[in-house]
């Protein structure tokens, strides 16, 4: 049986602002992958409470199991459904 490791993945505001500065990305391109605002990530990173959707989809990334290119098939997809339904 494997171990859950998603307890592993820190998600502190200080392990989400180090893991942005490493891929040397601003805020805005960083947190649009999660579909955040700017802003709303930048509160994230100083420690405001993550919702629980964007907590899943930050360990999902940062274990692997989600990769940049089902974000961004993810995001065309949503942007095109809500085109569609407008």
């Amino acid at each position: 049986m494997s171990k859950d490791n998603s307890q592993n993945v820190s998600l502190s505001p200080e392990a989400l602002r180090g893991l942005r500065k490493i891929r040397r990305e601003s805020q805005t391109r960083f947190w649009k992958r999660f579909g955040v605002t700017q802003s709303r990530g930048s509160r994230f990173e100083q420690g405001m409470e993550i919702p629980s959707p964007v907590k899943i989809l930050i360990r999902l990334y940062m274990e692997g199991v989600v990769k940049e290119r089902d974000l961004l098939h993810a995001r065309r997809n949503t942007m095109f459904n809500v085109a569609i339904t407008e």
